[in-house]
């Protein structure tokens, strides 16, 4: 079992940029000490509530501070970019970090982010499934002939390619039936967000393995996943510690208008009810937590977890406590 480290974006346009990269490269250097695997950053444009950097070079930066570990893009926004520089982005981040990299990957959901592309909503997932399909063919190192709706590449043997052969492992999100059953065809791993249920969540790997079944793929292989996790100190309330940290994030995702994407078992997403912080958080001792995840282990084959520290408003010194408790009180328990 492998363990990631999500490079979270919680500070507004207010904050000083020293305070962002300060405050992640602490977190990044600590989690290589405490034996992480691997560093996640996201993709976002134009937030006015939470300010993004693009993931492949921030994510370059990071690395530097954690040489042995791998490096995700969680998730890169497919059908906003365009899939030859995509595809070129990758190959050379993948070179420069020494083929560590893993290439996340999703629809992306923010009705502003698509209208500032010219893309309409409901192109992404054509937009998506071509772009793969062309980044995956670029990553031959064959003559790619490609004719697509939205772009062609006719007679190029490309010279730029990731240091992995045959290429990165492509994770894809989703967190519905539809997209989780691309993720099965299209990918290697389905990258699972934390805003279902427990038990919405265990519906969908269930939709995943069949999937993959029926297509005829192996079932075996990576399943990363991202739950909320609040790990509590002596006489420490996990549960309103969750609520407390929910609310603020939730409400932006909500704003950006993720609620319209979200999968039947994500009732109550945001909600700060004690019913939906235990229906999808993990929180409580270290050692309630470890048993958590090797529930999650053991039940629906999860080998990596992504564990996110970080809340709007949560102070660093708390951020660094939740990871130090993470990393020297629940790891080992799980590595035993």
């Amino acid at each position: 079992m492998k363990f990631g480290i999500v490079c979270t974006t919680i500070w507004g346009r207010n904050a000083p940029a020293e305070q962002q990269i300060n405050e992640h490269r602490d977190l990044v250097r600590a989690a290589d000490q405490l034996g992480f695997d691997v560093i996640v950053a996201g993709q976002h444009y134009l937030g006015t509530e939470l300010r993004y950097y693009q993931p492949i070079l921030y994510l370059q930066w990071l690395a530097q501070f954690a040489p042995r570990m791998q490096v995700a893009t969680g998730i890169i926004l497919l059908p906003l970019v365009h899939p030859v520089d995509m595809a070129e982005q990758m190959d050379t981040f993948d070179v420069l970090i020494g083929g560590r990299s893993i290439f996340g990957v999703g629809l992306g959901y923010s009705p502003h982010e698509f209208n500032a592309f010219g893309v309409t909503k409901g192109s992404r997932v054509e937009r998506f499934e071509e772009n793969l399909d062309l980044i995956k063919a670029l990553w031959t190192g064959d003559e790619v002939n490609f004719k697509g709706k939205h772009v062609t590449v006719e007679g190029v043997v490309p010279s730029v390619l990731p240091l992995q052969r045959p290429r990165p492992a492509i994770w894809v999100a989703g967190q519905v039936e539809a997209a989780v059953k691309r993720a099965a065809r299209l990918g290697d791993a389905w990258y699972a967000p934390p805003f279902p249920t427990h038990q919405g969540l265990a519906r969908l790997r269930g939709l995943f393995l069949e999937e993959r079944a029926r297509v005829g793929l192996p079932a075996f292989g990576d399943f990363p996943l991202r739950r909320e996790l609040v790990i509590a100190g002596p006489g420490e309330d996990s549960r309103r510690m969750a609520a407390m940290r929910s609310a603020g994030r939730f409400d932006t995702y909500i704003k950006w208008g993720l609620t319209s994407d979200l999968d039947k078992d994500a009732t109550g997403f945001g909600s700060k009810e004690a019913d939906d912080i235990d229906a999808r958080f993990i929180h409580g001792t270290p050692e309630q937590c470890a048993e958590a995840l090797a529930g999650l282990r053991d039940k629906l084959g999860m080998t990596h977890f992504m564990f996110k520290p970080q809340w709007p408003g949560l102070p660093h010194a708390e951020v660094m406590k939740q990871l130090e408790l993470f990393g020297t009180r629940v790891i080992p328990l799980l590595r035993k």
